[in-house]
């Protein structure tokens, strides 16, 4: 057996919103992320999961769940997965995940999933990936390989695949070790994270695998709007000069958070505005967009904005304490 070389999640909207930072924190060295599923169906935490990764340098596995039922189908599947990891990441391994629910479909849609046509699509979907520049892998179990998996062919047909093996149970069972990953269980606790998930062990670094597209001209706007807020609200890094807006959470930035703590004043049983101003209104907005809600934004920081700040604090797996500072700022830029 190859030498387990790290560990990693994968993760999908199933899973809610994921810190990001914890999982790296953790020591997770590479999150898989469900980029999509069929035509071109985008899930639905992929933007957050992606460009978290990104702007934390954490490596990925991308994959698509596949509803394809013919070749056509498949290699459109590749085109769509392409698409959506070219938005962070020039190069990067990206898996065709046709499972169970995969041949269901095919089979209500008229159409019976034999190992040949497992097999074309597979090789449709990789050859696509591959000729986009990506790095093909198949996701696959015991049973898609005796039963609708050639590998052999897949293999001369489209050059190195990397597998990755999905089997819960303890140890892999001899000729089950040639493989690149391993998905061995869907009930680990990881922080950042909210109930199980699935945990895999990586054989295989994929050396020099992530490019990043104009890295230096991509930005965070989530980063570049608290920087502007800041700024406007007289903010000073630690030389006494305000934040230079280039989307970056750099030292300055950093400084500026670790200066900040918005929170209500109580008043009695309640709670009444505390804090004020420009990033108040930032934050307010981004509560909004992560939790989905219509707090006024009047830059106020009173009992709805404290109520609020829990909520979005219990979300993201973070110390619930109405208090808007460093770690909710930070977990902010990356939802």
């Amino acid at each position: 057996m190859k030498k387990v070389l790290y560990e990693g999640p994968d993760i999908s909207r199933h899973n809610g919103n994921v810190d990001i930072k914890s999982v790296r924190d953790a020591g997770y060295k590479r999150i898989g992320i469900r980029a999509g599923y069929g035509k071109n169906n985008v899930d639905q935490k992929y933007g957050s999961n992606a460009l978290a990764c990104h702007n934390l340098g954490v490596n990925v596995l991308l994959y698509w769940f596949s509803y394809a039922y013919n070749v056509p189908m498949a290699a459109a599947e590749a085109e769509f997965a392409v698409s959506q990891a070219a938005k962070y990441w020039k190069k990067c391994p990206i898996a065709f995940d046709f499972e169970y629910d995969s041949v269901n479909y095919a089979r209500n849609n008229g159409v019976r999933i034999t190992e040949k046509l497992a097999t074309d699509m597979a090789i449709a979907f990789l050859k696509g990936v591959k000729e986009a520049g990506y790095i093909p892998v198949l996701y696959t179990n015991r049973d898609y390989l005796q039963n609708y998996f050639d590998l052999n062919r897949i293999t001369a047909e489209t050059g190195r695949v990397y597998v990755w093996y999905a089997r819960y149970i303890a140890d892999l069972r001899d000729g089950e070790g040639d493989i690149d990953i391993w998905q061995y269980t869907s009930t680990a606790k990881i922080p950042g994270i909210r109930g199980n998930t699935d945990l895999n062990r990586f054989y295989t670094e994929f050396a020099d695998d992530v490019v990043k597209p104009d890295q230096e001209k991509k930005i965070n706007i989530n980063v570049l709007d608290f920087q502007t807020a800041a700024n406007l609200d007289g903010f000073l890094d630690a030389h006494g000069n305000r934040l230079a807006e280039d989307g970056k959470d750099g030292p300055g930035t950093q400084y500026v958070r670790r200066n900040i703590n918005l929170k209500a004043k109580k008043s009695g049983k309640s709670f009444v505005t505390g804090s004020h101003g420009h990033v108040v209104k930032w934050w307010q907005r981004r509560c909004n967009e992560i939790l989905g809600w219509h707090q006024e934004i009047d830059g106020r920081y009173g009992e709805r904005s404290r109520a609020d700040t829990i909520a979005l604090q219990k979300r993201l797996n973070l110390k619930a304490d109405g208090i808007a500072g460093y770690n909710s700022i930070q977990a902010a830029f990356y939802h």
